[in-house]
Parts: structure tokens; sequence; C-alpha cells
């Protein structure tokens, strides 16, 4: 019964961890729709057009290239499988984290034109939007310390769990 219930705990902590993974995919999704909104808004503005769209081309290509769980989710319950997607997870991660914020600093930059003439170069707006994005990349950090915290956990207490085999 306790092998039981400890792979019932790890299968809801990839679980989390899973949902962690696509939260991050609707994130990009909506990064997307700001910039092409942005873009029709801007519209008679040919530069701000262009830089809205590369913006939105660039996180789509992430979208595609570094957030795409397909091979990860959980074919079938055992701890072979699980073990494995834990470690598909891993590799899932550090290579998100690797290029996430490049492909973010770049995103933000494709909007600071737009940004400044919506916000008229209210110096005020402008730094409210600087503050935003600063807290949003530190508790990203944060987000990924405690996501490779539990990925490591989930994979030690997952070798005990075949040791004991």
């Amino acid at each position: 019964m306790k092998k039981q219930d400890t792979f019932q705990e790890q299968l809801k902590t990839f679980e989390k961890l899973l949902a962690g993974a696509k939260m991050a995919q609707l994130s990009s999704v909506i990064l997307v729709t700001v910039s092409l909104v942005l873009a029709f808004k801007s519209r008679e503005n040919g530069l701000y057009v262009m830089l809205l769209l590369m913006g939105a081309l660039a996180i789509i290509f992430f979208i595609d290239n570094f957030l795409s769980i397909k091979e990860i989710k959980q074919k079938s319950y055992t701890q072979t499988s699980l073990a494995s997607s834990i470690s598909k997870l891993k590799v899932y991660m550090a290579n998100r984290k690797k290029y996430e914020m490049y492909f973010m600093a770049f995103w933000v930059l494709t909007l600071i034109p737009s940004a400044t003439a919506h916000f008229e170069s209210n110096v005020i707006g402008i730094v409210a939007i600087l503050t935003y994005i600063a807290l949003v990349s530190v508790f990203g950090y944060l987000a990924y310390k405690k996501t490779d915290k539990e990925i490591t956990l989930l994979e030690r207490t997952m070798e005990n769990e075949l040791q004991l085999q």
C-alpha cells in the first residue's frame, strides 16, 4: 500500500509540473495576442507594426521549439514510464530556461517603441512597464528554482522506489 501511495504522490507532483508547462504555453500565446492587438492598433505606423509582428513571430518560434510538451505527456502509469517522463521534463525545463529570457527580452524590445508612443513618452508609464517586467522576471526565476527542486526531489524518490523493486 505504501508503494502505491508514493507512486500516486509522484504522479500528482508530475502532473502539477506538467500543468505549469501548459501555463507557460498559455502565457506565451497571450504575449503573441498582445503583440497582434498592438500591431492592429498601430497599423498607421509601419515601423511599430513590423516590430510588433517580429516580437509575435519570435514568441511563436519559442512556443513551437521550446514549449512543446507532446513528448513529455504520460502515456501509461507505471514507475518506469513516469521516470522516463520526469527525465524528459527535466530536459524540457533546462532548454526552456536556457532560452526563455532571450526570447522574452527580444519581445519586450519590440514593444518599447509602441509603448512609449502609447504612454506619450510618459516616464511614469514607462517605469511602470519596466517594473512590471522586472517583477515578472524575478517571479519567473523563483518559479524555475522551485521547479528544479521539485524535479530533483521527484527523481530521487523515483530512484529510491525503482531500487526497492
